[in-house]
C-alpha cells in the first residue's frame, strides 16, 4: 500500500508546490488544451495571493532548507514557463490569460525572480501593445500588467536608470494607440498606465511632454469622449506638470493659465445672452501676464469651440466641468517646487459662474429664446457645483495665505448662501464654510458666524422636527392599519383622505423638506464653528446656535428617530441616514456643551440626560458616541477649579450689619455649615449662633499679614472649607502667629499630635474635633471668618494690583 505524504498544517511550506502544480494542471491550459473557464481565473488569483504560492520562501529550519527550496523553485519555474507560452499563443483568450497572470506574478513572486525576469516580461508585454494584430482585450490587459510591473520595479533602488528607460519606451506607443483606437476600455487602461509612469518615473516624459499634453487635450475637447473619461483625462493632465523637464513650477503655472483661458472662452459662448459681453472680455484680459500676450488656450487653436459644441450646451458644460476638475486637482496635488497660484483669476472665474442664475437681463431678453434659456438652466447646477469645488480647492491650496482675498471670499459665500436653494449646492457651501473656518480660524469665524447659524436654522427647521417627533410615536402598526381602513370607509371626505394618507406614510403635513444629507452638512458646519470660535459668540449668535442644536439633537433621538423600525415608514429614508443624522446632531450638541464659555452650558442637564439614555440605544454607533460624550462632559460637570460665579460680594451681603447671625441665611458658605449641622449637633448650633464676623478691615489685614500668598489663594478659591467631607484636606496652621493677638486674649499652640488626631477621625467625630480646635485656638475662628467673607472677588478693601486680583481668570 502506497504511503501518503503528510503535512503539518495549511501553512506548511511543503504544501505550496503541490497546490501550485494542481492549479497548473486543472486551470491553466497548455498549447494543446483549451481554456476551461474564464470565471475560474479569479479563484486562481485568490489562491495564489492567499497561500503566497510564488514567494519561494523556504522554511526557517536550516535542516530542511535545501530539501524544500528545490521543489518550490521547480514549481515556480514550471509556472513561469507556462505563462510565457500562453503570452506567445495565437489564440486571444489564451494570450489574455497569460498576460493577466504575468501581472499577478509581478506582484507575488520573490525579489530575486522578479529582478532576473522583469526585462523578459516587459518586452513580451510591450510587443503585444505594438502589434497591430493584437486584440483589444489583450492590449487592455497588457497595459494593466505593465503598470503592475513598473510599480514593483520602482521599489528597487539600484535600478532607477533602467526603470526610467523601460518606462520611456512605453509612452509613445500607448500615446499612438490612444490616438488611433476609440475604445474607452482601452483609453482607461492607457490613462492608468500613464498616471503610474508620471508618478513613479516622471523623467520618462521629458522628451514627449508636449506631445502627451496635446493628445490628452484633444481627447478632452473631443465630442466622442464620455463624461467619465473626461474626468480620467483631466486627472492625468493635472499630474502632468510633475514630468516637466525644467521643473513643475513654470509648467504648472502655464498649464493652469491655459485651462482658465479655455474655460472663459467656453463660458463666453455658454453665457451669451445671460451676461453682458464686456464680462467675458475682461475675464480674458485679467488672465494675461503683465506686459505679455496671453498664451493660447489648452490644446492650441484646436482647443477652440467647434461647430458641434456651439450648438450643445451639455457638451460645453461637460468640457468646462472637466477643466475645472483638472484645476482643482492641480491645486490640491503635492508638488516638489513652490507654486504661484493665480488666486485672483480663480476667484474671478468662480464669481462669474455663480453670478449667472438663469435669469435674463432686460437688455438681453430679445437675444435668447425660451428653449435656449431652458437648456442653459438645466445645465447650470452642474456648472455651479464645479465652480464651488474649484473654490474649495483654492482655499485648501493656500489656506491662511487667503487673507488678502478674505473679504472677497466672505462676500461671495454669503451672497450665494442667500440665493442658493438646491440642497446639493448648499451642502457644498457648508463644506466650503468648514474649510474656511479650519484654514483661517477665528477671524473668518467672526465674519461667517451669523451667516452659518441663520442658514443652518432654515435647513434644520426645528419646528418641523418637533412636529414630526410629537406625532410619530403613535405610528405603530395598529395605527397604520386603522388609518388605512378609515380612509376606505370615508373616501368621500377629501380632508380626511388627505390626513389619512399622511398618516399612512408616517409624515405629517408640515414635515421638513430638507434632505438628511443637507441637515448633516449644516450640523457639521455648526460643530466646526463652535469648536473654533464658540467663546466669541456670547450675546450674538451663540445662544441661537445652542438652542438650535439642543432642539435638533432632542428631535433626532426621540419620536420618529427613536428606532429604525419607526423610521422605516418615512419615504426615501433609510436606517443608515437615521444613524448618520443622529450622530451628526449629537456631535454638534456635544460641541455646544464643551465649547469655551465663561458660564456653565445652558442645556447641560438636558445633554446629560440625552447622552445617558443614548448609552442604551439599540444602534451601536450611537451608544458608543453617547458613552464618549459622557466622558467628555466630566470636565464640565466636575471642574478642577471651582467657579467663582454665584458667590455674593461682601458689600452686597453686609451693607449695614457685621453680625453673622443677621446675615447667615444669605451667606452660601454659612448655609453649607448649617446643612452640616442638621444632624442635631447642639454644640455646633450654639457656636453658629454666637460667632461674630470681624470688620472688613480686620479680615483684610489678617489675610494680608498672617497668611502666605498660596494660603490666601486657597482661601479665595474656597478649597479649605472645614467640614466632614474635606477636613483631611484643610490646611491647619501649626502655630498661631503673634499678629492675631487682637482676635483672642491668648496665643495657643496647636500641637502636631492634635492635628494628626483630627485627620484620623471619622466624619462624625471630625466635626466635633474641628469645633474644639476652633474654640481652643483663635485661628480657627479667624480662618472661618476670613473664609466666610472672601468667597467672591469683590472684597472692597483690596487694591486693584493685589495678588488676589490675578485670580479673575479662574472664573468660569
Amino acid at each position: 500500500m502506497a504511503s501518503f505524504e503528510r503535512f503539518d498544517d495549511m501553512c506548511d511550506s511543503k504544501l505550496k508546490p503541490k497546490i501550485l502544480r494542481n492549479i497548473l494542471s486543472d486551470y491553466i491550459p497548455n498549447e494543446k488544451q483549451p481554456l476551461v473557464n474564464f470565471a475560474s481565473l479569479s479563484k486562481v488569483v485568490s489562491t495564489i495571493s492567499t497561500h503566497k504560492l510564488l514567494s519561494e520562501s523556504p522554511s526557517t529550519s536550516t535542516d530542511q532548507k535545501k530539501l524544500q527550496t528545490k521543489p518550490s523553485k521547480s514549481a515556480v519555474d514550471e509556472w513561469v514557463e507556462r505563462l510565457l507560452a500562453l503570452v506567445s499563443s495565437d489564440m486571444p483568450d489564451k494570450c489574455w490569460v497569460g498576460v493577466v497572470l504575468i501581472g499577478v506574478t509581478c506582484q507575488e513572486c520573490s525579489s530575486d525572480r522578479f529582478f532576473s525576469l522583469y526585462s523578459v516580461w516587459f518586452n513580451s508585454l510591450l510587443s503585444l501593445i505594438k502589434n497591430p494584430e493584437s486584440s483589444r482585450i489583450v492590449r487592455v490587459a497588457s497595459c494593466t500588467s505593465i503598470s503592475d510591473l513598473l510599480t514593483r520595479l520602482s521599489r528597487f533602488t539600484n535600478t532607477k536608470k533602467d526603470a526610467v528607460s523601460h518606462a520611456s519606451k512605453v509612452v509613445l506607443p500607448i500615446i499612438k494607440l490612444l490616438e488611433e483606437d476609440s475604445s474607452e476600455a482601452l483609453w482607461e487602461s492607457i490613462v492608468h498606465l500613464l498616471s503610474t509612469i508620471v508618478i513613479l518615473f516622471p523623467a520618462a516624459f521629458h522628451t514627449s511632454y508636449d506631445k502627451v499634453e496635446a493628445v490628452i487635450a484633444s481627447k478632452i475637447f473631443s465630442t466622442k469622449t464620455s463624461y467619465n473619461m473626461l474626468k480620467n483625462f483631466a486627472h492625468f493632465l493635472a499630474l502632468l506638470p510633475k514630468a516637466a523637464n525644467k521643473g513643475d513650477a513654470g509648467s504648472w503655472s502655464l498649464l493652469i493659465q491655459k485651462m482658465l483661458i479655455s474655460i472663459n472662452e467656453h463660458l463666453n459662448n455658454f453665457f451669451q445672452g445671460l451676461e453682458e459681453e464686456t464680462v467675458g472680455k475682461k475675464a480674458i484680459q485679467r488672465l494675461a501676464p503683465p506686459g505679455k500676450d496671453s498664451p493660447l488656450p489648452l490644446g492650441g487653436q484646436d482647443g477652440a469651440l467647434d461647430d458641434a459644441s456651439l450648438n450643445s450646451e451639455q457638451l460645453i458644460v461637460s468640457r468646462v466641468s472637466a477643466l475645472m476638475f483638472c484645476s482643482s486637482t492641480m491645486l490640491t496635488s503635492s508638488y516638489k517646487s513652490k507654486l504661484n497660484v493665480p488666486v485672483a483669476s480663480l476667484l474671478s472665474l468662480v464669481e462669474r459662474v455663480l453670478a449667472v442664475n438663469g435669469s435674463l437681463p432686460r437688455a438681453m431678453s430679445p437675444f435668447m429664446t425660451g428653449i435656449q434659456q431652458e437648456l442653459v438652466c438645466a445645465e447650470l447646477p452642474i456648472l455651479h457645483s464645479s465652480a464651488l469645488e474649484l473654490l474649495r480647492a483654492t482655499i485648501k491650496c493656500i489656506r491662511s495665505q487667503l487673507l488678502p482675498y478674505a473679504a472677497s471670499v466672505v462676500r461671495l459665500v454669503s451672497s450665494y448662501f442667500r440665493k442658493c436653494s438646491l440642497p446639493e449646492l448648499r451642502i457644498e457651501l457648508y463644506s466650503i464654510t468648514k474649510t474656511l473656518l479650519k484654514s483661517m480660524g477665528v477671524g473668518m469665524a467672526m465674519q461667517l458666524a451669523n451667516e452659518v447659524v441663520s442658514n443652518a436654522s432654515v435647513d434644520l427647521d426645528p419646528t418641523s422636527l418637533d412636529a414630526v417627533s410629537s406625532k410619530t410615536p403613535s405610528l405603530t402598526n395598529g395605527a397604520l392599519l386603522k388609518g388605512c381602513s378609515k380612509k376606505r370607509k370615508h373616501a368621500s371626505n377629501s380632508s380626511a383622505e388627505a390626513e389619512n394618507s399622511a398618516v399612512e406614510v408616517g409624515v405629517p403635513h408640515n414635515h421638513s423638506s430638507s434632505p438628511v444629507s443637507l441637515k448633516i452638512a449644516a450640523l457639521e458646519a455648526l460643530e466646526t464653528l463652535l469648536t473654533i470660535a464658540g467663546a466669541l459668540g456670547l450675546g450674538s449668535w451663540r445662544e441661537r446656535a445652542d438652542n438650535l442644536l439642543m432642539a435638533t439633537a432632542t428631535s433626532a433621538c426621540e419620536g420618529r428617530c427613536a428606532n429604525a423600525e419607526t423610521y422605516h415608514y418615512l419615504p426615501n429614508k433609510s436606517s443608515t441616514d437615521l444613524v448618520e443624522f443622529q450622530l451628526a446632531a449629537l456631535r454638534a450638541f456635544l460641541a455646544s456643551l464643551v465649547s469655551p464659555s465663561p458660564v456653565r452650558p445652558a442645556f447641560l442637564t438636558e445633554g446629560l440626560e440625552l447622552f445617558q439614555r443614548g448609552k442604551f440605544h439599540g444602534e451601536m454607533k450611537v451608544a458608543q458616541f453617547c458613552a464618549h460624550a459622557l466622558m467628555s462632559l466630566e470636565v464640565v460637570i466636575h471642574p478642577r477649579a471651582l467657579p467663582l460665579d454665584g458667590f455674593p460680594s461682601l458689600s452686597s451681603q453686609f451693607p449695614q450689619s457685621n453680625s453673622l447671625a443677621s446675615q447667615k441665611h444669605n451667606t452660601p458658605g454659612l448655609n453649607k455649615l448649617k446643612g452640616l449641622a442638621s444632624d442635631g449637633d447642639a454644640v455646633f448650633n450654639e457656636w453658629l449662633a454666637d460667632v461674630d464676623v470681624p470688620a472688613n478691615s480686620e479680615v483684610q489685614r489678617s489675610v494680608d499679614t498672617t497668611l502666605p500668598l498660596p494660603e490666601t489663594k486657597r482661601l479665595k478659591l474656597g478649597n479649605n472649607l472645614v467640614g466632614p467631607g474635606n477636613v483631611q484636606q484643610a490646611d491647619v496652621p501649626m502655630k498661631v502667629p503673634e499678629s492675631l493677638g487682637h482676635v483672642s486674649d491668648r496665643d495657643d499652640m496647636v500641637s502636631e499630635e492634635g492635628y494628626q488626631e483630627v485627620v484620623s477621625e471619622t466624619q462624625g467625630e471630625a466635626l466635633a474635633a474641628t469645633d474644639s480646635l476652633m474654640e481652643e485656638a483663635g485661628i480657627g475662628k479667624k480662618q472661618e471668618s476670613a473664609l466666610g467673607e472672601s468667597d467672591d472677588d469683590s472684597i472692597p478693601s483690596l487694591k486693584a494690583d493685589d495678588y488676589l486680583s490675578s485670580d479673575s481668570d479662574i472664573e468660569s
